[in-house]
């Protein structure tokens, strides 16, 4: 049986990931920041958060659109070995970067997913002052992704339950279902509209609206520079308003690591796909 790789190689593949999407995005003039975790372990550890196994990065729509553009003139290729993996191929409706060297099984006891070692690659949507709207806003788009995690990984799950109720949930959906993408599709019209009438560098507010999280909203401001920090040896670029970012992920005690039952993890096994294939 293939030896599974270890969490210090995959952080490993993921930096390396990371340093060519941060070098592409110097060259061609484009903004984008470390997020989530990884802008938490690049301010906490200089590096990544210790038992942390997954990456983020994000860009600005604009940048993102410049981004996608350039991506889709390459064969989506980002070097001979990184792909920018997009939804149309995914549970999820948010873009990723993966090395196709690499096999990674996600959920590997539930539902196996096989996918490549991956950076989550998120966009910031600007959004309206009026914070009701906002909440419509993010609830609806948040409706759509959940409509493609149901569609592309829940029917499946499902089908294996001892629920019957779900097992029959799960069989008809998948008889009735011709378009598994449709809560994507559906989602990027929306993505679209509210573009058009907020355009980003106007909007007071931001979100990852591909996911949501009304919950995660910020201003707009925090996103409008950066400054440099060190990641691994590294340096990379990270929101100039990085404390006010963290404080609404995390708290305001963000920079106190939690207790050890609290370090969650994803649930993966991964392997190099020659050690597979042979």
């Amino acid at each position: 049986m293939a030896k599974q790789i270890s969490l210090k190689e995959q952080q490993n593949i993921m930096l390396e990931i990371m340093k060519a999407f941060a070098d592409f995005c110097e060259e061609n003039n484009l903004r984008y920041f470390l997020d989530a975790g990884t802008l938490l372990g690049a301010v906490r550890h200089h590096g990544f958060i210790p038992w942390d196994n997954d990456a983020d990065v994000c860009m600005p729509r604009p940048d993102m659109d410049k981004f996608y553009a350039l991506m889709e003139e390459r064969n989506f290729m980002l070097n001979d070995h990184i792909i920018l993996e997009r939804p149309e191929n995914s549970i999820f409706t948010f873009f990723k970067l993966g090395d196709i060297r690499t096999k990674m099984i996600e959920y590997p006891n539930d539902n196996p997913i096989e996918c490549y070692v991956y950076i989550d690659l998120f966009c910031k949507d600007g959004l309206p002052a009026d914070l009701k709207k906002v909440k419509k806003i993010c609830n609806k788009s948040e409706r759509y992704a959940l409509l493609q995690w149901f569609d592309k990984y829940s029917v499946n799950a499902w089908r294996r339950r001892k629920n019957p109720f779900k097992k029959l949930i799960a069989i008809i959906a998948n008889k009735l279902v011709k378009n598994k993408n449709r809560g994507y599709f559906k989602q990027k019209k929306f993505i679209n509209k509210i573009n058009r009438k907020y355009p980003y560098e106007t909007c007071k507010y931001v979100v990852t609206l591909s996911n949501g999280e009304f919950y995660r909203i910020c201003l707009k401001e925090y996103f409008d520079d950066y400054v440099l920090e060190k990641f691994e040896g590294y340096t990379f670029r990270i929101p100039k308003g990085y404390d006010g970012w963290l404080k609404v992920l995390y708290g305001d005690n963000y920079m106190t690591p939690p207790p050890k039952e609290k370090q969650e993890v994803h649930e993966i096994e991964i392997y190099w796909r020659d050690n597979v294939d042979a």
